[in-house]
């Protein structure tokens, strides 16, 4: 499917770390979207860039801490900048802590809800900007499976994407007079070389028979970041292979 992506202009936070947020920048870019790669290690915003420009589409790599608003801002000017507007926003970045809720350290609670709640948000307050003096504009939040099936020992981290959720389902209804969308994609284990050892304990959870890989949750940010899914707004679609 053509997703008319062609020289519209994609900010993605998180592009770096061969996850999901690199699939996504190589996926806008095949469809010929001009991408902004955003990650606060910048050896990683780079590479992306440099292997989007070499598919044919042009890319700047930026390197804001998504918990400062102050550096969202700035990426988004950027973008605004050298290409002119911002069409797509699409909002990655995470941190799960480790241990559980009574385990963890005070700081280490806030940098889960500070990188995954307010990364998002932030991201979102500065993209909006451009987005609604044009009158247009796609978002896409990365979410979670944990936030419906609250694993142990991931209570904030599924906290925080289950706010995302709601966020995303509130701040559709204020921004449609605006054209402009936001939605969320799900995923639960996403297969990368970190995962591939967890396949035979888990596998059994999956009706389809295997975790999806970053390239198939890239697909479908892709497809509701596009004006395919002119309609669809306020939505969480989850890609997980069928688990419940």
């Amino acid at each position: 499917m053509d997703l008319n992506l062609k020289g519209k202009v994609a900010i993605v936070t998180g592009a770096g770390g061969g996850g999901i947020g690199t699939s996504v920048s190589y996926e806008l870019a095949r469809e010929g979207a001009h991408v902004v790669a955003n990650d606060i290690d910048r050896s990683w915003a780079d590479r992306v860039a440099k292997q989007v420009n070499s598919q044919g589409s042009k890319a700047i790599a930026t390197y804001a801490d998504v918990t400062s608003l102050k550096e969202c801002a700035a990426m988004v000017d950027k973008a605004v900048a050298d290409f002119g507007r911002v069409d797509i926003l699409v909002t990655i970045p995470a941190y799960m802590g480790a241990g559980s809720f009574a385990h963890s350290s005070l700081d280490d609670l806030h940098r889960v809800v500070d990188v995954t709640f307010w990364g998002t948000l932030n991201a979102i307050k500065a993209a909006l900007k451009p987005m609604l003096a044009q009158r247009s504009g796609s978002i896409v939040c990365m979410g979670s499976d944990s936030a419906r099936m609250a694993p142990p020992g991931e209570s904030m981290y599924a906290a925080s994407k289950s706010a995302i959720m709601t966020f995303t389902t509130c701040l559709a209804k204020e921004l449609g007079s605006s054209s402009v969308r936001i939605n969320v994609v799900n995923a639960a284990l996403v297969s990368t070389p970190g995962s591939a050892g967890l396949a035979g304990g888990y596998s059994h959870n999956y009706p389809l028979g295997r975790f999806p890989d970053s390239d198939e949750v890239a697909e479908a940010i892709a497809f509701l970041a596009s004006d395919r899914a002119a309609m669809i707004t306020g939505q969480s679609l989850s890609v997980n292979s069928g688990r419940l």
